[in-house]
């Protein structure tokens, strides 16, 4: 892992790490700024390795993004303005959802406004994170930890705080959120 020093200006949470070692910058004080596309700040992945390097396996069968990576304004009385630090993506109930990479489960929660949660660890440094599930397989729930990129994991749901079917999909590299369509390269619904 290379450190670049720390981006100018405003206080950036540095957010992006690509396969091409860039990373993007989001500043959280000014909402208005969306990207800050020219800015290199932060650990970035060199030279990255893992499901960084190989891309990743689509989760659901999803041929858009109902929600991107980033700030958005308020939606609704349980969504306020701020981060949103992964992408949504529209599923019908009871679709199979799949690792997007090789991994180990680190833990499966029910939790806040995500509901049912799966995080797995992959190496090369990245998490990725599963929201809103209705279920997990029973594999999952009976303790297996090692998958395969594409494995089922569980079952689109509705659970947490959702205005309708999807997954939350979230990546995370170093402990700082990444943008996941930067690898599945999907468009917005």
């Amino acid at each position: 892992m290379q450190i670049i020093p720390g981006c100018r200006g405003e206080r950036p949470a540095c957010a992006v790490a690509t396969r091409l070692g860039q990373m993007l910058c989001r500043w959280n004080s000014r909402p208005s700024a969306r990207l800050g596309f020219l800015l290199v700040c932060g650990p970035i992945l060199a030279n990255p390795t893992g499901a960084a390097a190989q891309g990743l396996v689509a989760p659901v069968a999803a041929r858009c993004i109902s929600s991107p990576f980033g700030w958005r304004h308020a939606v609704g009385p349980h969504a306020p303005a701020g981060m949103h630090d992964g992408i949504d993506l529209p599923a019908p109930a009871g679709e199979w959802v799949h690792a997007v990479a090789d991994g180990t489960v680190s833990h499966i929660r029910r939790r806040g406004i995500g509901g049912l949660q799966v995080f797995i660890v992959h190496p090369g440094g990245l998490t990725s994170l599963y929201a809103h599930l209705g279920s997990v397989t029973p594999a999952l729930a009976e303790g297996r930890t090692r998958v395969r990129a594409g494995d089922a994991i569980g079952r689109v749901g509705r659970s947490g705080v959702t205005y309708g079917t999807h997954l939350f999909l979230a990546l995370f590299a170093a402990g700082r959120a990444v943008d996941p369509n930067l690898l599945l390269r999907l468009p917005r619904c």
